[in-house]
């Protein structure tokens, strides 16, 4: 399970998500957004301006034309910041691969532990990306309230009453003083559905192999776990939604009142002036839609946090876990071990008198300056398949380590060959491309018959020729 109460966002995992919100893309959306708003934000100006011109008896057609204007243009920034959006969405993925593959580039040591791989992969594959295009989502709805609001409240105190921006104000710090003291709380529930919701992940990345193969002990222990998961994901986001509906229903209040208060006071004192009555007037469905952005606004405002909880804890996640070559070696039974060379080889390659134990990775690096071959036998569990990973972690990329169950990237297709046929194209590809001096084979033999046992072990015997070979046997 992944902790997160203890995570606080370092100035480096700022940055490597900071990108994300710094690209082409993201800029121009901005960019976009800010000339819709000030347009939109005008046709309030030409309303105001039109009404008065039109109770004064002088010419309003120009401001009509503006008006008019202003209400239909903004469709053209709007549809290309959207646009933006898509572009800004799939850039944000890039850099979070990205992240991920800097992160976990060589971290051999969590290759063969299921529970990181289970977790990291759901990050990857699911958590994250959804987690990336719902803050550009945010990020994208929150600047176009926030410039709308501003602009609004702005044109509305310039060309109508100046307590309306006075009055707006004072809700807004009283607003975010009510969500600094909530904050806490709401951190709190949103690490604890988030949670719920990468557990949930895992569960049914399992469920492949425990309801495709029809074992009826493993797909009731697989359904009690996903039912239960399922339950606390659903409980533990319905609390998060209760708490944050809860609040912005106190938001709501918390902006209107003050409004509302300078509108009774505005048409009090104006109730005798008809021009002033008339202006006001027809800008009172804009000042409750002002009203209303601003209820978003302050909510999405309120829900930066769990956002910025979110990203941080992806970013979390995909770090590699410390202490990778100490818990490798504490793996492995050295003394259960043996290593022996193949007689196959020429005698000018490896030469070893006969099957010798081990006492630690170090003997072997003394062998593998030289090409040949090198078999490694010993108990189930001694470690053999981990001291191939601590070879390939200390030799990088001089050394090429071939599992047996891989999903590893090669130009030869191999899902339409048998499994002794798929082995042999990949190692004629490894022969023929890969620039490395130490071949690392684990258990190579290990679902093939004897026919191709031999027909392979002579193609690794070429291999041997001219790179070094440390294969681990099945038999």
């Amino acid at each position: 399970m992944i902790n997160f109460s203890s995570f606080i966002p370092t100035p480096k995992s700022l940055k490597q998500f900071g990108g994300i919100f710094t690209n082409r893309w993201a800029m121009g959306c901005f960019a976009l957004l800010t000339v819709q708003q000030i347009i939109e934000a005008s046709a309030m100006i030409w309303l105001v301006t039109m009404m008065r011109r039109i109770t004064s008896g002088d010419n309003f057609f120009p401001f009509l034309f503006l008006y008019l204007t202003a209400l239909v243009i903004p469709y053209v920034p709007g549809c290309l910041a959207n646009i933006f959006k898509i572009s800004w969405k799939q850039e944000s993925q890039r850099y979070f691969i990205n992240a991920f593959v800097a992160s976990n580039r060589n971290q051999i040591g969590e290759w063969s532990n299921k529970g990181i791989k289970e977790e990291k992969l759901s990050i990857l594959t699911t958590e994250g990306p959804n987690a990336l295009h719902a803050v550009i989502d945010y990020f994208f709805d929150l600047y176009s309230y926030v410039l709308s609001v501003f602009f609004n409240i702005l044109a509305l105190s310039i060309v109508v009453e100046p307590l309306f921006g006075v009055a707006y104000g004072l809700s807004v710090l009283t607003v975010l003083v009510v969500m600094k003291a909530k904050k806490r709380v709401q951190r709190r529930l949103t690490q604890k559905a988030l949670t719920a919701r990468i557990e949930l992940y895992q569960s049914l990345l399992a469920s492949w192999d425990n309801v495709l193969l029809g074992n009826l002990y493993n797909f009731n222990l697989w359904g009690d776990k996903t039912t239960q998961r399922l339950n606390r994901c659903l409980q533990r986001n319905v609390e998060l939604e209760r708490f944050d509906q809860i609040l912005a229903i106190v938001i709501s209040l918390l902006t209107s009142i003050p409004s509302l208060i300078v509108v009774v006071y505005y048409v009090y004192i104006n109730r005798f002036s008809v021009d002033k009555l008339a202006s006001f007037l027809v800008t009172m469905p804009l000042l409750f839609t002002i009203l209303s952005y601003t209820y978003q606004t302050l909510s999405l405002i309120f829900r930066w946090g769990m956002h910025r909880s979110k990203l941080a804890s992806i970013y979390k996640a995909i770090q590699p876990i410390k202490d990778c070559q100490l818990s490798m070696e504490n793996k492995i039974k050295y003394t259960k071990i043996n290593v022996s060379a193949s007689t196959t080889a020429p005698q000018d390659h490896i030469s070893v008198p006969g099957p010798t134990a081990l006492n630690s990775y170090n003997d072997l690096f003394t062998q593998i300056k030289s090409t040949g071959r090198l078999t490694l036998r010993g108990e189930n569990g001694a470690g053999k398949s981990t001291l191939l990973m601590l070879i390939k972690n200390a030799l990088s990329n001089k050394a090429f380590f071939l599992p047996t169950q891989n999903q590893l990237s090669f130009l030869a297709e191999t899902n339409k060959h048998s499994t002794g046929e798929s082995l042999k194209n990949r190692l004629m590809e490894i022969l023929e491309k890969v620039d490395a001096d130490v071949l690392l084979l684990d258990e190579w033999d290990a679902n093939l018959d004897k026919e191709n046992q031999e027909r392979l072990s002579t193609l690794i015997d070429a291999l041997a020729e001219k790179k070094c070979v440390i294969e681990v046997r099945h038999r």
